[in-house]
């Protein structure tokens, strides 16, 4: 071997020597950005619920930063929507609007007309007006309005006695009588802007849930997010689905109810407009789709009118599907998720 062959190798051990040392400081940084990346998590009584948020970031710091503002977010819409908050804007709206039109917030608006698109579309089987029958439950207190209030409050039961004027930026009632409730559509509407959230904070994989109503961001980071339907009479799961990019809204008779001690009825928290008594024959229904207040006024919705017409109605809306259990325990699937026969 020549002298110049000699040195020649070791120029080249050198040059070896330096691209193994920045090879080496490459995996050691992506080694230490992988010990930062990790599952994040947190649960909050929010909304009347428990609000969790669960999401994979890259920097740990970012990501309780992106869970902190999505909980802020949450918190921001129960202070304004929360019925018993005297404060918020719910509580103005139904304090004046059957007197004189009350300003609101553009936000609002945009939810009282998509609840009035619901009103439409399933004729008054979603009415956010239920509320003028509904403020006479307690369910903790195991109580509900004696039959001589609702007949006198079932006439201001009408969705379409709320006049949205998006000009003056104002809501008022046609009848006296009439208050509202978003508990059927403002979760999913949080989820909703929860998930926008999320995505300013460049989350790409996430779970954020707030009682009934999620929303399940990307996967499981190459793994669909497998999610349980709650069997309605027991602890585990009915069916359990594999979601990605997909909202998902369940309303139950076991949420918020008590028994009647004189009839052994369940008296639960959803309501059937036209009678102002708890809708009958299903014990929960579960719907899938783009948007949040979507779900959560569908799933609200079919579970008023129920098995039939419920499922004729989600078989002919676009890129949704739903789950129904009836009383009895027997499932029933729309048509993009019936299982093959």
């Amino acid at each position: 071997m020549t002298s110049d062959t000699v040195v020649r190798s070791a120029r080249g051990t050198a040059a070896t020597g330096r691209t193994l040392l920045r090879v080496t400081a490459a995996a050691l940084l992506l080694a230490a950005s992988l010990v930062q990346a990790e599952w994040l998590h947190d649960e909050q009584p929010i909304m009347g619920t428990r609000v969790t948020v669960t999401l994979w970031h890259d920097d740990r710091a970012r990501g309780e930063q992106a869970i902190a503002a999505v909980l802020a977010e949450m918190r921001r819409i129960d202070a304004a929507w929360n019925p018993d908050n005297p404060a918020g804007e719910l509580a103005a709206l139904n304090a004046g609007a059957a007197r004189q039109p009350v300003r609101v917030s553009a936000e609002m608006l945009q939810v009282l007309a998509r609840a009035r698109d619901f009103g439409e579309l399933t004729g008054g089987a979603f009415d956010v007006t239920f509320a003028s029958v509904g403020h006479y439950y307690d369910y903790r207190a195991g109580a509900a309005p004696s039959d001589a209030q609702r007949r006198e409050a079932l006439p201001a039961i009408d969705y379409r006695s709320v006049i949205l004027d998006p000009v003056a930026g104002t809501v008022r009632y046609t009848h006296p009588g009439t208050r509202i409730d978003l508990g059927g559509i403002a979760k999913g509407h949080a989820i909703d802007c929860a998930v926008r959230v999320l995505r300013e904070h460049g989350v790409a994989h996430a779970s954020v849930s707030a009682g009934g109503d999620s929303y399940l961001l990307g996967d499981r980071r190459g793994r669909p997010w497998l999610v349980g339907i709650k069997n309605p009479r027991g602890e585990q799961a009915a069916l359990v689905l594999p979601l990605s990019d997909t909202a998902l809204s369940t309303s139950g008779d076991y949420e918020r109810y008590f028994i009647d001690p004189a009839s052994g009825e369940r008296i639960h928290h959803i309501l059937n407009p036209r009678t102002g008594r708890s809708a009958e024959g299903i014990a929960s229904v579960s719907v899938l789709g783009p948007r949040g207040i979507d779900t959560d006024a569908l799933s609200t919705s079919v579970f008023v009118l129920g098995v039939e017409r419920g499922l004729a109605l989600l078989n002919r809306l676009p890129g949704v599907d739903g789950v129904i259990i009836d009383r009895s325990g027997k499932v029933f699937y729309s048509e993009g998720l019936a299982p093959p026969e």
